[in-house]
């Protein structure tokens, strides 16, 4: 998503050094008086002109954000047989599959072998302090929702599994939580869902829509959510 964030960093640039530009040869004008009929229809052509460039810039930061939308549905339909795995222990020469394999199989009660995972590694660049999530993406969406639907099984040991959400939906979903509690939100197969503070449940998927919901149902003076952020997985 590097290129959208740069299509609107240009975009805004542009309509600023526009606006700018504008507004000064509108107080060009404006200082030459109204007295001439030829300032005062120059003028009013300025002022046509003007809106013409703020409806095409209008238009084309829509454009840009319909693009963005796309890519990102594109980007979570090819992550729907992912799920990312935190708190394993790592290790040199460690083999990702086996180590995940024992874990779904163990604490799970799951039966998969490493042949059901096809693509198996740790994400970033190694640290000495941390242990690396895995990304762990599995032969089948059937195997996959399997696994999602077992992680009850780890609760009370130290390893925890996630979806692998894209970035644009990793910042709704924390902007969510910090908003309506962990508790009250949610993903199923990348899409986010909120449960409001009046019991209805929504379906989140663009920042529009999130916007909305703060609003709708903005948090009471005190009432501080119960998310907590994470300090990462030390190793020991």
């Amino acid at each position: 998503m590097s290129e959208y964030s740069d299509l609107v960093k240009i975009h805004e640039s542009v309509q600023e050094s526009v606006t700018r530009r504008m507004n000064e040869m509108e107080a060009q004008i404006q200082s030459a008086g109204q007295a001439k009929d030829t300032v005062a229809k120059v003028a009013e052509e300025f002022r046509s002109f003007r809106e013409l460039i703020f409806k095409i810039l209008g238009l084309l930061r829509s454009q840009i954000n319909e693009c963005s939308r796309r890519i990102d549905d594109m980007e979570t339909r090819h992550r729907r047989k992912a799920l990312v795995f935190q708190g394993l222990v790592e290790t040199e020469k460690e083999d990702c599959r086996k180590l995940i394999c024992n874990v779904i199989n163990s604490k799970m009660s799951l039966d998969i072998s490493e042949s059901e995972i096809t693509v198996c590694h740790r994400l970033g660049v190694g640290h000495k302090d941390h242990h690396r999530p895995i990304l762990v993406r599995f032969s089948s969406l059937e195997l996959k929702a399997s696994v999602w639907r077992a992680k009850a099984g780890l609760r009370g040991s130290t390893y925890s599994v996630k979806e692998f959400l894209t970035k644009t939906r990793q910042t709704l979903f924390t902007k969510a939580r910090q908003h309506f509690g962990m508790r009250s939100c949610w993903t199923q197969d990348g899409i986010i869902y909120v449960k409001a503070g009046d019991g209805s449940r929504h379906r989140v998927t663009s920042i529009e829509a999130l916007d909305l919901l703060l609003l709708k149902f903005p948090r009471a003076p005190g009432n501080k959510s119960d998310h907590k952020p994470s300090g990462g997985n030390l190793k020991k």
